[in-house]
Parts: C-alpha cells; structure tokens; sequence
C-alpha cells in the first residue's frame, strides 16, 4: 500500500480523535439496496447495517454538528440473471456525520471488511476477498425515529489481488432510530 492510501485512510481517523465530548446521536438500524453504475450494471447489493454512536461530538460555528459512529454491516451481493448464488460481504466502518440542520445528515465513512463466497462474476472480478469500503451520502430524518438515505458507496481491495475491479453502487436505505 502506498503512503497516499494510508494517509487517506489515517485522516478521517485523526478527524474522529480530534472531536471531544460524548455525542448525543442514537443507535440506528437499517436495510438498504444499492446496484452497481460503472462497468457491470448487474451486481446488486442488498444490506443490512447497525450503527452505534461514538462518544465523540464537536462543532463547526454556529449551525454545524459533527458526530462520529461505528457502522457494522452485512450484505448478500449477487448478480441478477447469473448462476451465481451470491457473496455475503461483512464490513466495520468509522462514520462522520456532519449536521447543518436537525433533518439532514451529510455521512462520511471509511472502513474495512470481507466477503464470503465467490469474488468472481460473469462480468465482475472482484479480486478477493479483503476489501476496504467507503461511504458518501445524505440522510433525511422524518419525526423521531425514520430516516431515508442516499449513498455512493465504492468498494475496493487496494491492489493487493490480481484483479482489483472495484464496486461502485448507488444505495438506498431506510433507517430507523432507538
């Protein structure tokens, strides 16, 4: 691994050490379906996921809250029309959440995981089955306890396989809040 891919994946953990006091966020639960846009349009992400909070909150001026959480998830990833029965991908990620108003949520996250089963699709060489993962999207938060998100998730396994052809999948999700 390079020293760019190590410090790109060292910053948003020094980002998380940096803020203080304990976040006020709540444990979530969710399930999302995502499906792939670059290169093979038939891989198909269907995920569960939980995220606890970490005790970590700051400001940014006036109107802007940075909290941080632990997401653990788990995925079938399969390709529609294959015979392939799909792959389970298991993954922890660190989360930033950046908060301009108490609605909307900007995520951020970067992590580490595995699959389990075939890395190998018609169209889609995953490589293997170490994998680092990360997250960009937007939560809307209804009433209490629902949220809708959309995420551009990227997966990859830094070139440490023959193959390193990386996912790219918009998602969906739905949340909900305890």
């Amino acid at each position: 691994m390079n020293t760019s891919k190590i410090l790109s994946l060292a910053l948003p953990l020094l980002l998380i050490s940096a803020a203080s006091s304990f976040a006020e966020m709540s444990t979530q639960v969710g399930v999302g379906y995502g499906t792939q846009f670059k290169d093979n349009k038939d891989l198909e992400q269907y995920e569960v996921f939980w995220r606890q909070p970490l005790p970590y909150k700051t400001s940014l001026g006036d109107t802007w809250n940075v909290t941080t959480d632990l997401e653990l998830s788990a995925a079938l990833l399969r390709e529609s029309g294959s015979g392939h029965t799909g792959t389970g991908r298991f993954s922890l990620m660190p989360q930033m959440i950046l908060s301009p108003h108490e609605m909307v949520n900007f995520i951020i996250g970067f992590g580490a995981g595995f699959m389990a089963g075939e890395t190998e699709f018609d169209d889609h060489d995953l490589g293997g089955a170490f994998l680092l993962s990360s997250k960009l999207g937007v939560q809307f938060v209804f009433g209490e306890h629902w949220g809708l998100e959309y995420v551009y998730y990227h997966q990859s396994n830094a070139g440490i396989y023959d193959h390193n052809a990386s996912l790219n999948m918009h998602q969906l999700a739905f949340a909900y809040n305890f």
